[in-house]
């Protein structure tokens, strides 16, 4: 009888170890969940029947080790579920932003090639001739920014210069 029981925990052991093996190398589309599950429990039916054994009910210990590493695995796999579902929905997200992106740049170039149909020649000479005359104005005023800051500095030698004169001086005078 022992050797009979001994067989039959041996024999659904194997089948739901080679079941899993099986069943997750079919399946591709299956959840981490649903692999996490069988994992666990065939995980824990293998350490059960031992532990069961051990205790002296193979049998009692193999269903709880699977009960418990059905759940245990089942939860692992789909906390990895909802990892690579949020993987996927930032990857969206993201491939999102930049079809709209494309989007307004496309529309902002189709514009661009819309509004060149109706410009005419003048139009661009006279856009060029007011561009020239404005970069004209910020390099007057560039010339007389610097123009000044020179000035300023030369008045500024020279007052220094005189100050040191007057002190040579003063210092002649005085007989020193």
């Amino acid at each position: 009888m022992n050797n009979h029981r001994h067989f039959t925990a041996l024999s659904a052991g194997s089948a739901l170890l080679f079941g899993a093996f099986f069943n997750t190398g079919c399946q591709t589309d299956s959840s981490n969940t649903e692999r996490g599950a069988l994992g666990g429990a065939v995980a824990g039916a293998i350490v059960g029947g031992i532990i069961g054994h051990q205790s002296g009910d193979r049998d009692k210990g193999a269903a709880a080790g699977a009960a418990a590493g059905a759940i245990i695995g089942g939860v692992a796999g789909n906390r990895e579920d909802r990892r690579v579902s949020e993987i996927q929905y930032e990857r969206r997200i993201a491939e999102e932003a930049l079809a709209k992106e494309r989007a307004q740049e496309d529309a902002r170039r189709q514009r661009m090639i819309a509004q060149g149909k109706t410009v005419e020649d003048q139009e661009i000479l006279a856009a060029r001739q007011r561009a020239e005359a404005a970069e004209a104005e910020v390099a007057r005023l560039k010339a007389e920014e610097a123009d000044a800051l020179k000035r300023a500095k030369q008045l500024e030698e020279f007052r220094a210069r005189e100050a040191a004169a007057k002190a040579e001086a003063e210092r002649i005078r005085n007989g020193e």
